[in-house]
């Protein structure tokens, strides 16, 4: 019986082996580490507290939300700078262009792994932000009837608020702790966008609607209520303060200024 030798084409597994064996993508993969690394401890560390003050349950939120996605893209930027900065280190200088590589769509092992790890990120962040959506809608419905009603109008250039239980209206946003707010907001000229800063909510100031959110104040400090939205002229200069206090402060607050304790 005669021997025949057959060539066999490599396998998808020596085919990455040997593509990890190269020198371009050894150090484009650790520039990768690198990049990913660093966007890892940024969001872990330095977001936080670069972010504002969180004095409410959905500040809190946003700023986990805000540290999970910096660490679901991380790895996506990682490889992308990476790759910049090998061609920046290893491009060609000159008059004369450089010949073109293979392109990258012919490579299925290569599209089919971006694609993938591109495809699973985007997934988590679509399901934990549902999640979170979720849970702050089921908190929202649960305290909903102990909630303090806020009316928030905004008008070019001013803020105004007016607590109906309390019969007191004010251009001050004053909150107790630990009791949940319903805000229903709305406009009564173009649109505007309402904004307590601190709060970690904002939501659309409209003409002829009524927006309502809700939040939690659970720590005391400062408030700042700012519109994020261009609304004319002086839109930078629509912004005021507030406060949340104590539930006896605020009760003191309501009596000075002519109302009464709900």
């Amino acid at each position: 019986m005669s021997e025949h030798n057959v060539d066999l084409k490599p396998t998808p597994g020596d085919r990455f082996t040997t593509f990890l064996k190269r020198k371009d993508i050894r150090e484009t993969l650790a520039w990768a580490a690198f990049y990913t690394a660093g966007f890892v401890v940024l969001g872990g560390v330095f977001y936080t507290k670069w972010m504002p003050i969180s004095l409410s349950t959905d500040m809190k939120s946003i700023e986990r939300l805000m540290v999970i996605f910096t660490w679901i893209s991380a790895p996506v930027c990682g490889l992308v700078l990476s790759i910049a900065t090998y061609t920046f280190r290893h491009g060609t200088r000159g008059d004369v262009p450089p010949e073109d590589g293979p392109p990258i769509r012919t490579n299925f092992l290569g599209v089919a792994s971006f694609g993938a790890m591109a495809g699973i990120l985007c997934l988590t962040a679509v399901v934990y932000g549902l999640i979170e959506m979720n849970s702050a809608s089921e908190a929202a419905a649960k305290d909903a009837p102990s909630a303090l009603i806020v009316e928030v109008t905004g008008s070019q250039w001013v803020w105004s608020f007016n607590y109906p239980a309390q019969g007191v209206s004010s251009n001050e946003l004053m909150l107790p702790k630990g009791q949940p707010v319903i805000f229903k907001i709305h406009s009564v000229d173009v649109n505007h966008s309402f904004w307590p800063v601190q709060l970690g909510i904002k939501a659309d100031a409209n003409h002829f609607q009524t927006t309502s959110v809700t939040t939690t104040p659970n720590k005391l400090g400062r408030l700042d209520v700012k519109c994020a939205e261009l609304c004319g002229l002086y839109h930078a200069y629509m912004e005021t303060e507030g406060a949340v206090v104590e539930p006896a402060d605020f009760n003191n607050w309501v009596t000075q200024n002519g109302g009464h304790s709900a």
